[in-house]
């Protein structure tokens, strides 16, 4: 199906935590910091790695905290830190400051006028996160105006969503909870295991460049519709038949 054919009646299908909203380099920074003052040391290059794996492990299991706490347990062994406190413990840390923080965080670039320009378009949004409802609520009421314009959002501990990403739960529900075929759907995400269930749920799937994670990463048996150079305001529009955002918007 071409792109101008499959334009005529999709939907719009977004991850949230790093697409949408900067919180993904944040998360990581954060958990940096609080080893630094517990008395560790570990490189965001040796981070990330860490908790990527620990994700994909913990695939196939119900968005909880057991699942965050495989990185913990990684993370306290590689900084030595296991006689300190427990993963649990580290987890319990880590979640306190992110809850503090989250209300401060930004806005990706260019994710406002891409969701405001498809909303006056006509085109149904809905979120799809891995974020737990409590997590969610408090983004929610940081940026009511981008929430605002969704019609549907799924969080990780919504009881039709039984596993994470890569798997397709998520996506399904978002879909099915729009009255669409995921067929009919494009899924944008930043994580290469977002881009997976996206693509397992049958949708097109748009990749954005992501703060913590590498092209390199993405590219490496990711398989995507349209990769953004730059961030959302490189959405293909065009490949839609839809019009491109209004100059006004483009030169913020």
């Amino acid at each position: 199906m071409s792109w101008a054919c499959f334009s005529l009646r999709f939907s719009q299908l977004w991850d949230l935590d790093g697409t949408l909203i900067d919180t993904s380099s944040a998360s990581m920074i954060t958990l940096q910091q609080l080893i630094v003052e517990l008395g560790g040391k570990l490189e965001l290059s040796t981070l990330v790695p860490i908790v990527e794996q620990s994700a994909a492990i913990s695939t196939g299991q119900k968005a909880t905290k057991s699942s965050k706490e495989h990185w913990a347990q990684q993370v306290l062994r590689v900084t030595g830190l296991e006689a300190k406190l427990t993963p649990a413990a580290l987890v319990k840390k880590w979640e306190d400051r992110m809850i503090k923080k989250r209300a401060d965080i930004q806005l990706m670039p260019g994710a406002m006028e891409v969701v405001s320009h498809l909303h006056n378009l006509g085109i149904p949004q809905a979120i799809a996160t891995m974020s737990n409802s409590r997590s969610v609520a408090i983004k929610q009421r940081a940026h009511p105006e981008i929430f605002d314009l969704m019609d549907v959002v799924v969080t990780s501990d919504d009881p039709d969503v039984r596993n994470r990403k890569p798997a397709p739960d998520c996506w399904l529900t978002a879909a099915q909870r729009l009255k669409k075929k995921c067929t009919r759907c494009v899924v944008v995400e930043d994580s290469p295991e977002g881009m997976r269930s996206g693509f397992a749920a049958g949708a097109r799937v748009v990749g954005v460049p992501a703060a913590w994670t590498s092209p390199e990463k993405i590219g490496r048996g990711v398989k995507v519709d349209y990769m953004l150079q730059r961030g959302l305001l490189d959405f293909p529009f065009k490949q839609f038949g839809l019009p491109p955002l209004p100059p006004q918007l483009t030169k913020k």
